[in-house]
């Protein structure tokens, strides 16, 4: 099928044009169903909503992920709403062995028939990532730079960023104040030159002891404040609740299976449990 793939390519009469990145996707495409064909590891299934009348409006959703070498890692999703019977995104992801960390993942989205590449390169303590749109004019989509330095004996990791599609500047600076509490900063911005434009949000963590933790977030221009407690269970299973006051509560259960996880999602609007929505997710390690 591959071969089949790369011979259409080569035998095409179209004119090579630097922005058309066809083949790319085929690569993409070949090497997730070649590796899903041999080495399967992982398959999670998720129903999104019971609360629905037709299979449609449940919006399954799923991912299969395939380790094929050390360095190569390849899968894919599949969602009712957005791809019907067809694939969501197919993925393929490559780690270096050797010398300084990177990692790149293709990601060829079936829908908008467009492709991804995000990287990510660690070089001197300093983290490089960029996400790269086939679907873009200017083909790059989003880059930060991120970087840990001590502060009078205190780790503090800043992280500024930009978005190329909403133009949107921001900087994320986490102090860790003790092994137990970190406290966060994020601010962003469109327009830097203007006050009234930058938004942000301070998030405290703090470790109650080795099961417990919680987690507020304050909004610094509207004043809401969220609040997220987690409880870690058995393996990897964990209970997390997050809770905005008058807007709406998120619960996430994990319950530890034989061979993966149950987790059971639940949302509903601030004191109505009537309009509670109920999903389910199962992850298969194989």
């Amino acid at each position: 099928f591959c071969s089949a793939l790369y011979k259409t390519e080569q035998n095409s009469e179209r004119p090579v044009h630097p922005t058309n990145n066809t083949m790319f996707k085929k690569v993409i495409l070949c090497l997730a169903l070649a590796s899903a064909a041999k080495y399967d590891r992982s398959f999670e299934v998720n129903v999104k909503d019971t609360s629905v009348s037709s299979i449609e409006a449940a919006n399954l959703q799923g991912e299969v992920e395939t380790k094929v070498t050390d360095q190569i890692t390849a899968g894919g999703s599949y969602e009712q709403t957005s791809a019907k019977f067809a694939p969501k995104s197919l993925f393929t992801r490559w780690v270096s062995k050797n010398g300084d960390p990177l990692e790149v993942t293709a990601t060829y989205n079936v829908a908008s028939n467009s492709a991804e590449v995000d990287v990510e390169y660690e070089k001197s303590g300093t983290t490089l990532e960029a996400s790269l749109d086939s679907a873009r004019r200017g083909f790059v989509s989003a880059a930060s730079l991120t970087r840990t330095v001590s502060v009078e004996g205190r780790d503090v990791t800043v992280t500024p960023a930009y978005d190329f599609g909403s133009k949107v500047a921001s900087v994320k600076a986490v102090l860790g104040l003790s092994s137990d509490t970190d406290v966060e900063l994020n601010l962003d911005s469109n327009d830097v030159s203007n006050r009234e434009s930058i938004d942000g949000s301070l998030t405290i963590s703090h470790a109650i002891d080795a099961k417990n933790s919680i987690k507020p977030t304050f909004s610094l221009k509207s004043g809401d404040v969220d609040y997220e407690f987690t409880r870690k269970l058995d393996g990897d299973a964990e209970l997390n609740v997050k809770a905005t006051p008058g807007k709406d509560v998120n619960i996430d259960w994990d319950d530890a299976g034989s061979n993966g996880l149950w987790t059971t999602s639940v949302r509903m609007p601030w004191g109505k449990p009537v309009g509670a929505s109920i999903g389910f997710k199962r992850k298969f390690t194989l």
